[in-house]
């Protein structure tokens, strides 16, 4: 229990960082440690380990996000007005999937995702310095875009700031704001995910003790309680980056994100 504990306890202070410097949900940290802590320490199959382990990382999400938000938005990094034209999507498209996640061919989205790491991380180093007016769609396009990133998140335990960051990026969008923007949505995206998870799992036999329908909650309090402790040091952090070397310090995240997924078979 102890060996569980302080892995779960260090996987929760790099997400933290993750998510308050960059707008990183910490999902694609979160889903493999916790998958291996659940087949390693408490025997369950693989295939309910992974559903879980996404589960309990959406729901950690709806807490990291929220204190990153809370920061960014102390700091002047948000602009609710702009979330909140994306919203609705998102809720719809995370909990909708949430539902579904069972029945879909999870390997096709998987190197989907991959690609698209990849992509955007070139896109966003050949990106000039942003100096123009913010060009984000009309509403209706932007919940489009939000179902979309909220359904492949909640697929793969994400909170969506891998690509929530580069689509505001594109549109013109500061990169601080870009952060402060994903750590907002991604609650939404663990609100509407885990009401899902939990519905799926709550008459699943068999799921380790102390667990509610698809979420693990010793997992889920020990990765929050030591994430939120770092989300508030990364968005003073944050401040201290130049926003030449923000760009590059996320864009080789996703590279690096891109190729743990690669290699992970």
């Amino acid at each position: 229990m102890l060996t569980e504990a302080i892995i779960l306890i260090l996987a929760g202070s790099v997400v933290g960082t993750l998510s308050g410097l960059l707008g990183i949900g910490g999902g694609l940290i979160i889903v493999p440690i916790l998958t291996f802590v659940l087949v390693h320490f408490h025997q369950i199959t693989f295939d309910q380990s992974i559903l879980m382990a996404i589960g309990t990382s959406l729901a950690s999400i709806v807490f990291t996000g929220g204190v990153s938000s809370f920061y960014h938005t102390k700091r002047n990094n948000m602009d609710w007005s702009i979330a909140t034209q994306y919203i609705p999507g998102v809720l719809l498209g995370s909990t909708m999937m949430a539902f579904v996640i069972p029945h879909l061919n999870i390997a096709f989205i998987k190197h989907t995702f991959i690609v698209y790491t990849f992509l955007a991380a070139y896109e966003i180093l050949k990106a000039p310095t942003i100096k123009s007016a913010v060009q984000l769609p009309a509403v209706f396009f932007a919940n489009i875009y939000g179902f979309a990133i909220a359904s492949i998140s909640t697929v793969i335990g994400i909170g969506g700031g891998t690509m929530f960051v580069p689509y505001f990026i594109y549109h013109k969008v500061k990169p601080r704001l870009a952060v402060g923007l994903s750590s907002s949505l991604g609650i939404f995206i663990g609100l509407g995910a885990s009401f899902g998870f939990i519905k799926n799992g709550l008459h699943v036999s068999q799921l380790p003790q102390f667990s509610i329908g698809y979420i693990y909650l010793p997992g889920l309090i020990l990765i929050t309680s030591s994430s939120l402790i770092f989300v508030r040091l990364a968005t003073k952090w944050i401040h201290q980056i130049s926003v030449l070397s923000l760009k590059k310090i996320f864009a080789c995240s996703l590279f690096l994100i891109g190729l743990s997924m690669l290699f992970a078979g």
